[in-house]
């Protein structure tokens, strides 16, 4: 019932279809999707989508149909699942599939706002990955060796930053 609200809200705002999907984020929320950190962090955008983060949710669907209706399951494979803002379904809310930029920084609407300073988690610790790279689901998970191979920020630098 909510997806069919939210999709019928957004065909009022002529935002169901079309070039403007990044906008209905930025409508319903405080969460953008990596295009919008892409214009400031190429090169850590670009370095990302080599990682299976960048491509969880086609992960989560080859699991078949299935597990793409159990919210726990979904929940880590997309941006900000069952939150204000956050990812709805593919149909409503496309730009925030994958695990992106702000499932571990958190939402980017005012760090974006604020030309790049603050209102964002700099660097997500292993409680952060702890959310969905839990015991049970990713028992030998290895924060230090993981965390290298997300992104070049991992790595202490601000490779990317304009």
């Amino acid at each position: 019932m909510r997806t069919r609200l939210i999709g019928l809200a957004l065909a009022g705002l002529g935002l169901a279809v079309g070039p403007n999907l990044a906008a209905r984020a930025e409508i319903l929320g405080d969460y953008l999707g990596y295009r919008a950190c892409q214009e400031c962090h190429a090169e850590i955008v670009a370095s990302w989508q080599k990682t299976p983060h960048a491509h969880a949710f086609a992960g989560l669907k080859r699991q078949g149909e299935e597990k793409q209706g159990i919210p726990g399951c979904v929940r880590c494979h997309v941006v900000a699942f069952e939150q204000d803002g956050g990812f709805i379904d593919m149909g409503l809310t496309p730009e925030l599939a994958d695990v992106q930029c702000e499932a571990c920084h958190g939402p980017g609407k005012k760090h974006v706002e604020a030309g790049g300073d603050g209102q964002i988690v700099a660097k997500p610790d292993a409680n952060s990955c702890r959310v969905c790279h839990t015991e049970g689901q990713d028992k030998n998970f290895d924060y230090q060796r993981k965390s290298k191979l997300v992104h070049d920020l991992a790595k202490g630098g601000k490779k990317g930053a304009k």
